[in-house]
């Protein structure tokens, strides 16, 4: 049988389907990189995030139907979770996986293909205890492993419809997580990225996040360990020793969610610290942390947001440390404290709004890539590209260099950084003079 893997959204979703080709490759069933019409399931893992996520889901699982009208269609994830009624009607052979059922997808298209009766929806309730995953493992491996490591979250800001979808906070067995990460560096993985909804509340057996970077550490083999998103007040202390560690495999660099640069709105959107604790963290992480990448997320648009809240936001991202924020317009999500309010912006506004904020990203970004040309940096390389190879350095800078004749494929190497282009960053192998 056939199968076809589509994945929209976090990096979370992206280790669970890393995990769901790996049971479906034990199983014996092919993976197909391609949708065509000799494929027999399509297995998508959705996002609802935002209404955008939302709409860019169900426009690819309209797709897949148009393209093999046929197909069993496999529909799980957030999207899965929020809306599974309505997503009957997209299809005739459909089957709808909650979150929690993701788990078991390999057992349910084993009950969907022996049954045939469609449609199907399996959802059952958010869990609040510890959980377990396993390893296995197919035959191909990722350069950069998406290790899970928690799930959930406990903060319910105002505009965030995740916790409803994902449950409360919950962590992965400390035994668990090492062990498949250790099977994975033995196939070949160089790098794990730690993630989850919130992977700073990790607690497991007394064990919290210090604790499983310390342990990842240890794996013979392994050369980096890097963050996902982390919220800034779950960070421990201890992770910025570990960052400064010559000896310690974790990276450094830090993507920390900032939101918005105003007081009134960080207190309407129920986040959990306020400007100066933000200032004094950043500012610590850049004077204590070399070389550290320091990125962040903003929402532009944030009911009641005025031009004052958001020259604020302007304001603390150009005078901060911080080199580059991904930018979100704010999307409603009904379920959520934020989609009650009566003071919505404007679309032309919040449009306005992140066109001037992405400007300021990029510029920041550019003038940080600046600082490093001339500078020798180890670069953990990925795929062969037409003409060359792209990897990245430690603090999350992009690089490029030619292609020197042989396989760079997930080796690290030195390199001198040369000028930047859109490709990211060119680069010279030190190695190669």
């Amino acid at each position: 049988m056939k199968i076809y893997v589509h994945t929209h959204g976090c990096r979370l979703n992206a280790a669970e389907s890393r995990t769901i080709v790996e049971q479906l490759e034990a199983k014996g069933y092919t993976i197909v990189p391609e949708l065509d019409l000799s494929v027999d399931v399509a297995i998508v893992n959705t996002c609802a995030v935002t209404a955008l996520a939302e709409s860019k889901c169900r426009q690819t699982l309209r797709q897949i139907v148009r393209q093999n009208p046929r197909i069993h269609l496999l529909v799980t994830g957030c999207l899965a979770e929020n809306a599974a009624e309505s997503l009957k009607a997209i299809h005739p052979y459909i089957c709808v996986i909650g979150n929690v059922e993701k788990s078991k997808l390999v057992e349910h298209l084993e009950q969907v293909e022996r049954e045939q009766q469609f449609p199907y929806i399996f959802r059952s309730p958010l869990p609040k205890s510890e959980f377990r995953i396993g390893c296995a493992l197919g035959p191909v491996y990722e350069k950069r492993y998406n290790l899970k490591i928690q799930e959930g979250c406990d903060f319910c800001c105002s505009y965030c419809i995740i916790p409803r979808l994902r449950g409360r906070s919950r962590s992965r067995a400390f035994d668990d997580l090492l062990q498949d990460a250790a099977e994975h560096v033995k196939k070949g993985v160089k790098e794990i990225i730690l993630t989850g909804v919130n992977i700073g509340t990790y607690s497991s057996d007394g064990k919290d996040l210090s604790d499983v970077i310390q342990a990842l550490s240890a794996i013979p083999g392994l050369l980096r360990i890097r963050l996902s998103s982390i919220e800034l007040k779950t960070i421990p202390q201890k992770i910025f020793e570990q960052m400064r560690d010559p000896q310690n495999k974790l990276v450094r660099y830090l993507h920390v969610p900032l939101q918005s640069g105003s007081d009134r709105i960080l207190r309407k959107m129920r986040r959990h610290y306020n400007l100066e604790e933000a200032r004094i963290f950043f500012e610590k992480a850049a004077a204590t942390i070399p070389n550290v990448g320091l990125g962040t997320d903003i929402i532009v648009g944030f009911p009641g947001e005025t031009e004052e809240d958001f020259q604020a936001s302007v304001d603390f991202f150009e005078q901060s440390p911080l080199q580059y924020a991904h930018v979100f317009s704010y999307s409603r999500r009904p379920g959520t404290v934020a989609d009650l309010s009566h003071d919505f912006v404007m679309p032309a506004g919040i449009n306005r709004r992140s066109q001037q904020l992405r400007a300021l990203s990029a510029q920041k970004r550019r003038h940080f890539l600046e600082c490093y040309l001339s500078k020798k940096m180890d670069v953990l390389f990925e795929d062969r590209e037409p003409g060359g190879f792209h990897g990245l350095t430690e603090n999350y800078i992009k690089v490029w260099v030619p292609d020197p004749g042989h396989d760079l494929t997930n080796q690290l190497h030195k390199v001198t950084l040369t000028r930047i282009s859109e490709e990211g960053v060119m680069a010279e192998l030190v190695d190669e003079k």
